[in-house]
């Protein structure tokens, strides 16, 4: 079996792991917030938006739900989404549905962190601290192995692009730099330009909005004023669920490459560092060099340093025979005259 295939097999059986960390994380979340909810615990700021929606109605001829409702759809006008504190009847018994918890569950093992939502209970809130602990360390175990993939997805759109443009110039040089700078365009093309497209088809944003939320979501900034796949009018119920599990894919993918795209260029940029120091060499003619042959030619001198230890100068033989004022004798052996001569 190829390295490729037990990677790709190793990418399945963690993917699946954090599947089932996922789902039974969320099942778990939504089933301590609905049995431990309670209207006396909740947080001071859906407190203080009680005494302000009353004090409001006192003054205005309007009711309590006409208050609420207008709030609620004025937070979902501005963020797609309407905060837990804007709930009406708060002394009624705690639905939560599943798939949002779900949702709320990847974006805590992604370490994204809307903050569209957040837990109402103690039991929540440790649960939180506990399923972060055990879901986001799997999360960078499949971090690193998509990456790893991705990077030799990478190599090999490099390397067929030097070998075409070695047979269109004529030249019998290796051009990294076309190489790797196609491979990245291909890669942000596909993690942001057009996951961007989507986003501002199906989530009505401008693709201006729909780029800065690739953006602010791949680099795990996540400040939650875009959240996408949230339930609306305008979606059914299995297609939210298909959304909202292609923008987790797409999220692990992404954040894989982008992760892959830092560590590869900060190697080349070591590698680089390193040569130019070590060797004293023209930027110019680094820089044009592929890494593979700059670290084979490290490799090489050191080879040579450790062969000179064994048989050059350090050699005892050949520190007594300097000492003595005699060129050493080189693979040739003492005969039996030469013996008696001496």
């Amino acid at each position: 079996m190829s390295d490729g295939q037990v990677g790709w097999k190793q990418i399945t059986v963690v993917f699946c792991v954090l599947l089932v960390i996922l789902f039974v994380g969320a099942g778990i979340f939504k089933a301590l917030e609905e049995n431990f909810y309670d209207a006396e615990e909740l947080p001071d700021r859906v407190h203080n938006v009680e005494g302000v929606v009353e004090e409001f109605v006192k003054n205005h001829s309007v009711t309590n739900h006409d208050v609420y409702e207008l709030l609620r759809r004025v937070d979902i006008a501005r963020h797609g989404y309407t905060d837990s504190a804007l709930h009406e009847n708060k002394s009624e018994n705690y639905f939560l549905d599943y798939m949002e918890s779900w949702y709320f569950c990847m974006t805590i093992v992604t370490t994204i962190g809307y903050g569209h939502m957040g837990p109402l209970t103690v039991a929540g809130k440790l649960f939180c601290c506990i399923y972060a602990l055990i879901g986001i360390p799997v999360w960078i175990i499949l971090l690193t192995l998509v990456g790893a993939q991705l990077s030799d997805s990478s190599r090999w759109i490099e390397k067929r692009v030097r070998e075409l443009l070695v047979r269109v110039t004529k030249i019998q040089r290796k051009f990294r730099a076309p190489g790797l700078a196609i491979s990245l365009t291909i890669m942000v093309t596909s993690f942001f330009f057009l996951p961007a497209l989507v986003f501002h088809k199906v989530e009505a944003w401008t693709y201006l909005e729909a780029i800065y939320f690739c953006v602010i979501t791949l680099t795990t900034v996540g400040f939650g004023d875009f959240v996408p796949a949230l339930p609306t009018e305008d979606m059914n119920t299995a297609a939210n669920v298909v959304y909202k599990i292609s923008v987790f894919l797409w999220i692990t993918v992404g954040l894989a490459f982008l992760a892959g795209s830092l560590e590869r260029i900060g190697t080349a940029l070591k590698i680089l560092g390193e040569k130019m120091t070590d060797m004293d060499l023209d930027p110019a003619e680094v820089t044009d060099r592929p890494i593979n042959e700059v670290i084979g030619e490290t490799n090489e001198a050191h080879d040579d340093d450790d062969s000179k230890h064994v048989n050059g100068a350090d050699d005892k033989n050949g520190s007594d025979n300097v000492i003595n004022g005699r060129k050493p004798r080189e693979g040739k052996e003492i005969t039996s005259q030469e013996l008696t001569a001496l």
